[in-house]
Parts: C-alpha cells; sequence; structure tokens
C-alpha cells in the first residue's frame, strides 16, 4: 500500500479502539444512509423476479420441472443454478428475501476476513478495508438488489488464496464456479489458458463442465438450448443502453441512444460507427495486455509452471483481467463492480508491484472511487417520467458511465505499474525505496 496512508495512519495506531470504532460506526451510518435511495426501487428486486421464482417452481415441480421457470429475460444464470434457491421456499417469500439479505451480510464478511488475511493487512488498514466494504455502492447495490455477485466475491477471494498456497486446481475450480455464476469471468480461464498454467486450467474447466453436465441432466438439451437463445445469444454482438450496464458496450450504445433509453434493458442493434469504436476499444485493450504479458514473461516476472507461485506481478495481472471482464462485457452490470474490492485489498496491502509515486496514487484513487460510487440514479423508477432536455442528454452520454471510467481509470495505474515493473525487472516500489 502507499506510503503516504500508512504515514498518516501511524500516529493513531495506538488508538485502536477508535479507529475500529471510526471504521464501524462510519461505515455503517453511510451504509445506511444510503440503503433507502440506491438502487433498485423496490428491495430484493432480483431475488424476487428471479431467485424465487426459479426455486418456488423448482420446489412445486421437484426434478421433473422444466426450463423456463420464470418471465423470458429474468432468469440469465444457467439453470442448474436456480436449484439452490429451492431451499429457501419453505421459508415463505418475504422471509426468504430477509433470509437471503442475512446469508449475504455472512458471505460478504467472510469475504473480507479473508482478504484481510491474503492481502497481509493489519490493524488501521483492516479497519480501512472494512469501512471501504461497507460504503462501497456496487456491494450495497447488490444486497439491496439480492443478487449474487457478492457471493462471486468470496468465491473469488478463495481461488486466489489458494492460488497463492500452490493449489492451482482447487484456485481453477473456485474461478471456474464464478465464471458459471458471471460468464463474463469466463475471462480468467483464458488468461490462464494463454499463461499455460494447466492446473488452474484443468481446475476450471472441472467445476464448469460439472455445472454443465448437471444443467444438461436435469433439464435437457433443450432447456439448455432454450435458455442459450433467452439469455446468452440475443445478447451477443448487441448492446445494452440502460443506466446500470457499465462496460464499453454500454457507453457507445447510449452515446446514440442518450436518455430516452436508459430504463430499457433488452439488447439494441449497435451502429457501425459503434462496432468500428468498439472493435478499435477491444484491440487496443487486450493487444496491450497481451504486450505487457510478453514482457514480463520475458523479464522473468512470471511463470508459466503448474504450482509456481504467485508473484506480485501475477496478482497485478489477474487484476487487470477482473477489470478487462466488465470493460468488454455486452453488459456488465453496476453490481458486478464490487469484485474490485479484491484488487482494492491488495493494493492496501502492498501486494501489487506498482510505484509509490502521486501518479499511480491519483489514477488508482479516483479511478476506485469512481468505480465504488453509490448506484443512485435519479429518476429511476420505471413508472415515473424519465428527466429531458440537455442536462439529462449529457449526463446520460457522460456521468451514467462513471463507473467505466473509473475501471479505465484503474486499468491504466495497473498498466502503468507492469509496464515500470516489465521495463525494469523488477518491482517498482521496491526501487522507489531503494
Amino acid at each position: 500500500m502507499t506510503a503516504a496512508v500508512d504515514t498518516a495512519a501511524r500516529p493513531l495506531r495506538h488508538q485502536s479502539f477508535l479507529i475500529w470504532f471510526a471504521a464501524i460506526a462510519g461505515g455503517l451510518a453511510i451504509h445506511i444512509a444510503l440503503w433507502p435511495y440506491s438502487e433498485p426501487p423496490w428491495i430484493f428486486s432480483d431475488f424476487y423476479k428471479a431467485y424465487w421464482v426459479a426455486g418456488e417452481h423448482l420446489w412445486n415441480g421437484g426434478l421433473g420441472a422444466g426450463y423456463p421457470f420464470t418471465v423470458k429475460g429474468n432468469w440469465s444464470n444457467l439453470p442448474i443454478l436456480a436449484w439452490p434457491f429451492a431451499l429457501l421456499v419453505p421459508l415463505g417469500r418475504e422471509a426468504a428475501g430477509w433470509t437471503y439479505l442475512g446469508i449475504g451480510i455472512c458471505v460478504t464478511l467472510a469475504a473480507w476476513a479473508l482478504l484481510v488475511r491474503l492481502s497481509g493487512l493489519r490493524g488501521t488498514m483492516a479497519a480501512l478495508l472494512l469501512f471501504l466494504f461497507l460504503v462501497n455502492g456496487p456491494l450495497l447495490n447488490s444486497l439491496r438488489e439480492g443478487n449474487s455477485t457478492h457471493f462471486v466475491l468470496l468465491i473469488m477471494i478463495a481461488g486466489v488464496w489458494a492460488w497463492q498456497e500452490k493449489h492451482d486446481f482447487l484456485a481453477g475450480f473456485a474461478f471456474g464456479i464464478c465464471a458459471a455464476i458471471k460468464p463474463l469471468l469466463a475471462l480468467i480461464g483464458i488468461y490462464f489458458l494463454v499463461r499455460r498454467r494447466w492446473g488452474v486450467v484443468a481446475g476450471g474447466a472441472t467445476s464448469i463442465g460439472i455445472a454443465v453436465l448437471l444443467s444438461l441432466a436435469v433439464f435437457g438439451v433443450q432447456g439448455n438450448l432454450l435458455w442459450y437463445d433467452e439469455a446468452v445469444k440475443p445478447y451477443l454482438g448487441h448492446a445494452v443502453a440502460a443506466f446500470n450496464v457499465q462496460s464499453i458496450d454500454g457507453f457507445l450504445i447510449r452515446l446514440s441512444t442518450g436518455a430516452g433509453e436508459l430504463l430499457y434493458w433488452g439488447p439494441i442493434e449497435p451502429s457501425p460507427l459503434h462496432k468500428i469504436a468498439r472493435h478499435v476499444s477491444f484491440l487496443v485493450l487486450l493487444g496491450g495486455f497481451g504486450w505487457l504479458m510478453w514482457r514480463a514473461e520475458r523479464a522473468r516476472l512470471i511463470s508459466p509452471q503448474t504450482g509456481a507461485g504467485v508473484t506480485g506481478h501475477d496478482l497485478l495481472q489477474f487484476s487487470m483481467v477482473l477489470i478487462l471482464s466488465m470493460l468488454l462485457s455486452p453488459a456488465a452490470w453496476t453490481h458486478y463492480y464490487l469484485v474490485f474490492i479484491l484488487p482494492l485489498g491488495l493494493y492496501l496491502g502492498g501486494r501489487l508491484p506498482m510505484p509509490d509515486d502521486a501518479v499511480t496514487r491519483w489514477l488508482f484513487w479516483i479511478g476506485y472511487v469512481l468505480s465504488a460510487l453509490p448506484v443512485v440514479m435519479p429518476a429511476m423508477d420505471p413508472e415515473s417520467e424519465l428527466p429531458r432536455g440537455l442536462a439529462a442528454e449529457i449526463a446520460a452520454r457522460t456521468l451514467v458511465s462513471a463507473w467505466m471510467f473509473g475501471a479505465i481509470l484503474m486499468l491504466a495505474a495497473f498498466a502503468r505499474g507492469a509496464w515500470l515493473a516489465s521495463r525494469s525487472g523488477e518491482n517498482p516500489a521496491e526501487s522507489a525505496r531503494a
């Protein structure tokens, strides 16, 4: 982590109780204050329209229940992933929603505790990370939606922990579960495939393979093909203009649609100019990342060997892959951005080989703050009229994409650190302190 924060916190370390009290009380106060205003307008909307309906369908129908089990467009996960929600049905609709929230809070606290250990944080810095958990806008959005992204965060941190402990297969298994729940994270698997980390690749292929085979066994080929046609195929090559889509495609499509489609969650055929901008952006991002990977391996900063352990450069590249998975997806929802808490913890713990200079601090912290903004959008109630006028049109093309701009700034900070490291062949943070 940067020396600036560490130095500022040093005089307060003897007052650990006050620091922890301030972190918890302040974080909870902000979290609770934002809760009524954060999207969505109706609490647990994702849970009730998708998870609860699917679970109820399966609970009543048993193993004979087929797909679809919700209104078209409401269920997006692999069909087999609906079965765990059937266990909540005996509780009743309202109790199930609050129980799911309670489980989610426990999972979030477990993610914080594991990330503290993974990053080597102590005292003040662990308290700071807890505060940043509590005030993270996408995390609050996921909890209020009743979504599953915060579960993915815990599994992903566990995967990095296993990778660090040289359990490549277990790490890949965890990453595969993440990709099965959130398919855009399949880019992680592609990254390890290019890196030739075969143990991680095998673990990921195993968990995804198990999920697919179970889904085929329970719902049949036709049920899964119907799911693909409804939940995956319509979005390939298309874009979604809704305000909570924070990807390059979402930004580009809003440049043309403006405020008019901020509440439309269906796929839109992009213009030829949009397609050109998309391909150029993807080429620059993926090409630049590939070049940095090549330089890092050439400088022997990373190793392709299974069980070789994890270096700071490995963690830096993994953090970049997380950001790229969001930017390159057709529809990266705002709550997906809570996974940036993982690279945040690594940065605070000094686990990323980045220079401790003003450029890094400005890029990273401005980027992270933007990516962690509360998901509070004025007049976003679907039953209300959207704001109109010049200000609304400008905001739809700029401010609405704040989370995506934050991701780009964080990526720039990480790319700069990777470039400096590959140029010198060492950790730029260590070089700066020498």
